[in-house]
C-alpha cells in the first residue's frame, strides 16, 4: 500500500518449444503478466502457419457447428508444438466429419421436410366452406401440377392465369394458396411469388382424403420424422467420443486464444523465450503457476531493457481499488506521480455523503452495491457512498426525506443553511492544500524539490495568507513577502531577459491565485446540493402530508424517494466527480504513465455451442 505506483517487474521465461503454449497459459492464469517481446540475440519467429491451419477449422465449423455436442470440457494439457497440436485436433475433426456427413445430410433432409409439413398442417388447420378430397390432387398429372404457395405478408392477388384453379385460405400465421393448373402457368406464378420472398411447396402424394384425414396423416408423418431426427441426433452424438471431438474442439479453442495473444516469440530449434512485465513482485505467483501446470521452465527477473517503457502497477488495498477509476479518467500515474486512489477512496464518499445525506437513501444505495458488486465490481463505490450517506443522514437527522423520525446529530440543513455551506468551504481548502502537498512530494521524487520551494511553495503560502486576511487583514504583509519570494524564485538563475520573465511570472501568479480562489469557492456547491437534496425531499413530504388518503400519501412518498434517489444520486455523482477531477487532480496528477494490461487467461471451460 503506497501513494506511489510501482514499476512492473521485467521477467524472462525459458521453456521447451513443446511446452510453449502451456507456459503462456500458466502465466496468463496468474493475472499478473503482460507480454512484450524483446530479444537482441534470438530471431523472432511468427506463427502464420497456425493461422493457415485455422482456416481449415473455420471451414469445418461453418458446416458442422450446429451438430457439435453441447457440453463443457477443460482444455487438454498435453505438451506439444502448437502446430502439431492443431494438426492432431484437425485430423480428428476431419475423421469425425467424414463419418458424420451421411447422418448430417439425412438429418438436414428430415428437418427440411419437417419445416414444410408444419406449413402444410397449418394450411389444413384452416376451416373453409369448400370440401376438398386431397386424393384427387395427389393423382393429378402429368398434364396438371399442384402446388401449395405460402404467400408473403401483404401479398395481393391481382391477375392469375385463367387455367389456374385455386383455393385461398388464411391462418393466423400465414396466407396460403393451393393451386392446380398447367405446369407452365404454375411455374410462372412460382417465379412471381418467389420474387416477393414467398415459398412454394409440393403437396406430398401420401396426403389423401378430406381435410381432417389429411391433417391426421401429416401429424403422423411429423411424429415419425421426430423419432428419426432423435435417433440421428443420438447417432451423431455417439460419434463424438470415439473421435475425441470435445477434447479436440477444446484444444483448438486454447490454441485460438494463444494465437490471439501471442503473435511472435523468439525461439530456437528446441527452446522458446517468453518475456514481458509482471505485477508479481516476489515471483511466487508465477513460480506456483508454472509448477501447477507441470511445465519445466526457468524464470528470471533481470533489469528491464533500456529501450522499453515499463507499465505502472497501482498497489492499493481491495477497498480502494474501485476508486482507481477516477485517476484513470486522467491517465495512469507515472513513477514520479502520486496515485490518489487511497485518498479518493476517502474523499469521494465524504463529498457524496454530505450532498446526499439521508439514512434511507444511503441504505438503498448500499443495498444495490452489495447485491450487484460481484457482477460489476465498480459498484463497490456505491457501498462506500451508501454508508457515507447513512452517516451524514444521522448527522442531518434525515430518513427518506423525513426529519421527524431521527433527531439531528448536528443540524437540519434547511433550518441552518449557513453552517452547512461553510463546512464544505473549509473542506475545499483542505483538499486543495492536500493536492498542493502531493505536488511537493512529486517534486521531491523527481529531484526538483528545490525548484518547488522557489516558486510553488511561495504560491502555497500566498494562498494561505489571502485566506487568513479574511479574518486578520494584517496577513496581507505575508502576502507581499510571498510575492517577493515568488518573483525572486521565478527569475533566479536567468542572466538575460529578466524583465520579460518577470512579466510572465506575474501573469502566471495571478492566474494560479485566481484559479485557487475560484476552486475554493466551487466547494460551496457541496453545501448547496445538500440543501437541494433536503429541499426536494421536503417537497415530497409536504405533498404526501397534504393528502388525506393514506394510500395516496404512501405512493407520493414512494415515487418521491425514487425520483430523489435517481435524479439527485446522478447529479451528486457528477458533481463529486467534477470536484475530484478539476479541483483536486489538476494540482498534481498528469497521468503520463503506461497502464499495466495483464494477459487475459483462457476460460477454464469451453461451451462448444457458443
Amino acid at each position: 500500500m503506497s501513494l506511489r505506483p510501482a514499476r512492473a517487474r521485467w521477467f524472462e521465461l525459458l521453456t521447451a518449444r513443446e511446452t510453449l503454449t502451456m507456459s503462456v497459459e500458466a502465466l496468463a492464469r496468474t493475472g499478473s503478466v503482460e507480454l512484450e517481446t524483446h530479444s537482441e540475440t534470438h530471431a523472432r519467429v511468427s506463427l502464420p502457419d497456425l493461422q493457415e491451419r485455422m482456416a481449415d477449422y473455420n471451414r469445418l465449423a461453418r458446416r458442422y457447428h450446429p451438430f457439435w455436442p453441447r457440453c463443457e470440457v477443460r482444455p487438454a494439457r498435453v505438451p506439444g508444438m502448437p502446430y502439431r497440436m492443431l494438426d492432431r485436433a484437425l485430423a480428428r475433426l476431419e475423421r469425425w466429419a467424414e463419418a458424420a456427413e451421411p447422418l448430417v445430410q439425412h438429418l438436414e433432409a428430415l428437418q427440411a421436410e419437417q419445416s414444410e409439413l408444419l406449413l402444410v398442417e397449418d394450411m389444413l388447420g384452416v376451416e373453409t366452406e369448400a370440401t376438398l378430397d386431397y386424393s384427387l390432387l395427389s393423382s393429378a398429372g402429368p398434364a396438371l401440377a399442384v402446388r401449395l404457395f405460402v404467400l408473403p405478408v401483404g401479398y395481393r392477388l391481382t391477375s392469375l392465369p385463367a387455367s389456374l384453379l385455386y383455393c385461398k385460405c388464411n391462418s393466423p400465421n400465414h396466407d396460403f394458396l393451393l393451386a392446380l393448373g398447367l405446369p407452365a402457368d404454375i411455374e410462372a406464378f412460382r417465379i412471381e411469388v418467389a420474387a416477393q420472398k414467398g415459398r412454394v411447396l409440393v403437396l406430398p402424394e401420401w396426403v389423401q382424403g378430406p381435410r381432417d384425414v389429411a391433417r391426421g396423416q401429416v401429424r403422423l408423418r411429423q411424429a415419425r420424422i421426430a423419432e428419426e431426427i432423435d435417433a440421428l441426433e443420438r447417432q451423431i452424438e455417439a460419434l463424438a467420443e470415439p473421435y475425441h471431438l470435445a477434447e479436440s474442439l477444446a484444444e483448438i479453442s486454447r490454441l485460438e486464444w494463444f494465437m490471439t495473444n501471442v503473435t511472435e516469440l523468439p525461439v530456437s530449434e528446441n527452446f522458446a523465450w517468453v518475456t514481458g512485465w509482471t505485477s508479481d513482485m516476489d515471483g511466487q505467483a508465477i513460480q506456483r503457476a508454472i509448477d501447477d501446470a507441470g511445465v519445466s521452465a526457468i524464470v528470471r527477473y533481470p533489469p528491464a531493457p533500456r529501450d522499453v517503457r515499463p507499465p505502472m502497477v497501482l498497489q492499493n488495498p481491495w477497498w480502494a481499488q474501485p476508486f482507481e477509476l477516477f485517476a484513470g479518467m486522467i491517465g495512469t500515474p507515472a513513477g514520479d506521480e502520486a496515485d490518489p486512489s487511497l485518498l479518493v477512496a476517502v474523499l469521494v464518499p465524504l463529498l457524496f455523503g454530505y450532498m446526499f445525506g439521508d439514512v434511507g437513501h444511503g441504505f438503498v444505495l448500499l443495498l444495490i452495491g452489495l447485491l450487484l458488486q460481484r457482477r460489476w465490481p465498480l459498484l463497490r463505490i456505491l457501498v462506500a457512498n451508501g454508508c457515507s450517506s447513512m452517516l451524514f443522514g444521522v448527522v442531518f437527522g434525515s430518513v427518506f426525506g423525513r426529519e421527524d423520525i431521527l433527531p439531528a446529530l448536528w443540524v437540519h440543513p434547511l433550518e441552518q443553511p449557513l453552517p452547512v455551506m461553510l463546512v464544505p468551504l473549509i473542506g475545499g481548502v483542505v483538499i486543495l492544500l492536500l493536492g498542493m502537498l502531493l505536488n511537493a512530494i512529486e517534486a521531491w521524487w523527481r529531484g526538483g524539490f528545490r525548484e518547488w520551494l522557489q516558486v510553488e511553495a511561495a504560491v502555497l503560502c500566498m494562498y494561505l495568507s489571502l485566506l487568513a486576511a479574511l479574518f486578520r487583514p494584517g496577513s496581507l504583509v505575508i502576502t507581499a513577502l510571498c510575492l517577493l519570494w515568488y518573483l525572486a524564485g521565478s527569475v533566479r538563475g536567468l542572466q538575460s531577459g529578466r524583465l520579460a520573465r518577470l512579466g510572465v511570472a506575474l501573469g502566471t501568479l495571478v492566474e494560479n491565485i485566481m484559479q485557487l480562489l475560484i476552486n475554493t469557492i466551487s466547494f460551496v456547491r457541496v453545501g448547496a446540493f445538500a440543501l437541494a437534496h433536503g429541499g426536494l425531499s421536503l417537497a415530497f413530504v409536504i405533498m404526501a402530508g397534504a393528502t388525506q388518503n393514506v394510500v395516496a400519501g404512501f405512493l407520493i412518498m414512494l415515487l418521491g424517494n425514487v425520483i430523489v434517489i435517481l435524479l439527485e444520486g446522478l447529479v451528486v455523482t457528477i458533481q463529486t466527480t467534477r470536484l475530484v477531477l478539476f479541483e483536486f487532480f489538476i494540482r498534481f496528477l498528469r497521468g503520463s504513465g503506461r497502464m499495466f494490461r495483464p494477459l487475459l487467461a483462457p476460460r477454464e471451460t469451453v461451451d462448444l455451442k457458443e
